[in-house]
């Protein structure tokens, strides 16, 4: 049943998206329905820097609002500055993505007159439209979970369910949904360039990291050989990828190679990583969020998991393939194992090489 606000009582509309990279791509299809639902507001779309560039590109959002949780909006006298940015831009609505109880705190000091998004984390009474989480949504994709609180809300038919039971429809379900433009893909290229990546190789990008925490990530010593066996026997390029905090996990895996990769981590914003891994013919990473933006991108991808579940929050285009060992304390959600990390340390260099080459000979 549709217990939504009608679209042509809502001018202007307050998006607050996820805080993570991944859940900020995952969000996409959820932000594609809304925009069908109100074609001719004006939709913004506050969120944290680091994941705004995903915003930006988007063909859905008209405007980027960044909270900025740790600089000018921090703590309380930054929360009430925020506050005040919100209501000066007398939204007619708010809909909450991200699940925190602040989110509806700040859209209802806001006076923010409809404040919609589940009913969880305490913040109900905080909601004028609220929604209760239908516990079999959480055993789908994390897409359907955003995509259903708009069914709900708006829709007589809960549309996303539909397609998560149809695999062809779920495989075209980000197609075009982070289109980049010329001048970044320019960017990206130059970038690549002034790296010495001269495209006559396969060219394999690689995310060692997790923002996560280290229970999703694979051997750094592993990552090491199999891009070694890249570099020799399958003339590719390697490129590692990751944020500044995840630069000491690409040296480490420098240290054990004979060959020299192109580290970029800690050297891009969002965008020109989002361009620089469209021109990889593969990207090997662990669950993370540029394995949802390489999905997003439906550029081909090998996925390692372990602690985590492809189910849940695995890559969905069809060019992707999962590598996971199914142990038996998998999935535990952890950000650190407290055993012995045998979800990945099952996950040999053979395996993961002979994947390797198997996706970049679909790609010839």
């Amino acid at each position: 049943m549709t217990i939504g606000f009608k679209e042509k009582n809502i001018r202007r509309l307050l998006i607050r998206g996820p805080n993570w990279v991944g859940d900020s791509v995952m969000v996409i299809p959820a932000l594609r329905e809304i925009r069908k639902v109100f074609p001719t507001t004006i939709i913004t779309a506050l969120v944290l820097p680091w994941v705004s560039d995903i915003y930006k590109i988007s063909p859905w959002v008209d405007e980027v609002l960044i909270y900025d949780r740790d600089g000018k909006h921090a703590g309380i006298s930054g929360r009430l500055r925020l506050v005040r940015t919100i209501a000066k831009r007398k939204f007619d609505a708010a809909l909450l993505l991200q699940n925190a109880f602040e989110a509806a705190l700040l859209a209802r000091l806001a006076r923010i007159p409809i404040r919609a998004g589940y009913k969880r984390d305490g913040r109900g009474w905080l909601l004028t439209h609220g929604v209760l989480v239908d516990q079999s949504i959480t055993k789908l994709h994390q897409i359907f979970y955003y995509w259903d609180l708009v069914d709900q809300l708006f829709r007589k038919k809960r549309i996303g369910l539909e397609i998560s039971k149809n695999p062809v429809k779920i495989q075209k379900i980000y197609n075009n949904s982070l289109p980049l433009k010329n001048d970044l893909l320019k960017t990206g290229h130059q970038i690549l360039h002034n790296e010495g990546i001269s495209f006559n190789g396969k060219l394999v990008g690689i995310n060692p990291g997790a923002s996560f925490g280290s229970a999703k990530r694979w051997l750094t010593n592993r990552y090491a050989e199999v891009l070694d066996r890249l570099i020799k026997e399958q003339n590719a390029e390697i490129v590692i990828f990751g944020s500044s905090s995840e630069l000491t996990i690409a040296n480490e895996i420098c240290q054990y190679m004979k060959y020299r990769p192109v580290i970029l981590s800690g050297r891009t914003s969002l965008s020109h990583l989002m361009a620089l891994i469209s021109f990889c013919q593969l990207l090997i990473t662990n669950d993370s969020g540029p394995m949802h933006l390489a999905s997003a991108l439906q550029v081909p991808t090998l996925a390692l998991f372990g602690s985590t579940n492809e189910i849940t929050t695995g890559p969905l285009n069809p060019l992707s393939v999962v590598l996971n060992k199914k142990v038996e304390c998998s999935p535990c959600l952890l950000r650190e194992c407290p055993i012995d990390h045998h979800c990945m340390t099952e996950i040999t260099i053979e395996e993961v090489y002979q994947k390797a080459i198997k996706i970049l000979q679909k790609t010839n």
